[in-house]
C-alpha cells in the first residue's frame, strides 16, 4: 500500500472514537496471562503504542502497571486521557516513529492490533532502546474471521464486499497470520529474541447494531464515500438481522507475539 494510502487509513480510527470505543470488542483473557508471564504486574513499567480509547490500557493499570501510551489520534488520545484520567497512565500525542518518549527501561512494551500500521524496522528500533535488556516486547492482533472456521452467515457478505469494495476480500492468509514474515520483523536489528507464538481462538456474538459498528471501524470501509458507507453497513446489519434469532456467531483468532529484550551487547 501506498504511503499517503496507508497514512490515511491509519488516520481514519481517529474519526469516530465514540464508535471505535463501542464497537471493537474486547481482547481474550489469554492475552493477559501471558503479559502476566512477561512480568505486568504491580510496578511495573509499561509502554503501549497505539492504546485507541483504552481497551488495552485499562488492564495495564488495574494489573499495578505504570503506563506511558503513546496514541497518534487526537481524538482517540483526548478519550484515553478521560477514560483514565484518575489512573496512572501518561499519554503521549504523536507518531511513535518521531514523538518524543520520556524515560527508558521499561518492563514491557506493547502493541495490540497496531505495529502493522508503522514501519516495522523504525518501530523496532525505537523499542529496542525503551524496553529493558531482559524485558519483553508483545504483540498481538485480532484476526476478525478466522480462516481456519469460517463462519457459514459470511457468505451474505460477499455480493456486498463485490458491489462496494471490489477486489478486497480478506487474503488467503491474513498478515497477523504469516508467522514468518512477523517473526523477521520482530527479530530485526538483533534487539529482540522471539519467544512464544500462540493463536487464540475463540468466538464473539454479532448482532445488527454491533456488526454495523464493527464494520463501520475497518478503514477500508470508512474510505467509502458516505452514502456508500451507509449502504455497505446498512447491508451487513441486515445479513446479522437474517440469522437465527438476529445474532450470528463469529469465529476470530487473536495471533500472539512475545519477544525478550537481548542482554548481550551484541545486539
Amino acid at each position: 500500500m501506498a504511503d499517503e494510502a496507508l497514512r490515511r487509513r491509519r488516520d481514519s480510527f481517529d474519526e469516530d472514537p465514540d464508535n471505535y470505543q463501542a464497537a471493537r470488542p474486547s481482547y481474550p483473557e489469554r492475552v493477559y496471562q501471558v503479559l502476566t508471564e512477561c512480568g505486568l504486574g504491580p510496578g511495573a513499567r509499561v509502554l503501549e503504542v497505539g492504546p485507541g480509547t483504552g481497551q488495552v490500557t485499562g488492564h495495564l493499570v488495574a494489573a499495578g502497571a505504570s503506563v506511558v501510551a503513546v496514541e497518534l489520534g487526537p481524538g482517540l488520545a483526548t478519550r484515553l486521557r478521560r477514560n483514565l484520567a484518575d489512573r496512572d497512565v501518561t499519554v503521549i500525542e504523536g507518531d511513535f516513529a518521531t514523538v518524543g518518549v520520556p524515560g527508558g527501561g521499561f518492563d514491557v512494551a506493547v502493541c495490540a492490533t497496531s505495529l502493522h500500521w508503522l514501519d516495522a524496522e523504525v518501530a523496532v528500533r525505537r523499542l529496542a532502546g525503551l524496553v529493558r535488556p531482559g524485558g519483553w516486547l508483545v504483540v498481538w492482533w485480532t484476526v476478525f474471521g478466522d480462516p481456519e472456521r469460517p463462519a457459514p452467515w459470511r457468505v451474505g457478505l460477499d455480493p456486498l464486499y463485490q458491489r462496494w469494495l471490489p477486489g478486497q476480500r480478506r487474503n488467503p492468509v491474513p498478515v497477523p497470520l504469516r508467522v514468518a514474515e512477523r517473526t523477521a520483523e520482530l527479530e530485526t536489528g538483533g534487539w529482540f529474541d522471539l519467544v512464544g507464538v500462540e493463536m487464540i481462538r475463540w468466538t464473539h456474538l454479532l448482532t445488527p447494531q454491533r456488526a454495523r459498528g464493527l464494520w463501520g471501524t475497518f478503514p477500508n470501509v470508512r474510505e467509502l464515500d458516505p452514502d456508500q458507507r451507509q449502504a455497505f453497513l446498512h447491508g451487513v446489519a441486515e445479513v446479522i438481522a437474517g440469522q437465527p434469532g438476529g445474532v450470528a456467531e463469529d469465529h476470530y483468532v487473536t495471533a500472539l507475539y512475545t519477544a525478550r529484550r537481548r542482554t548481550d551487547p551484541a545486539a
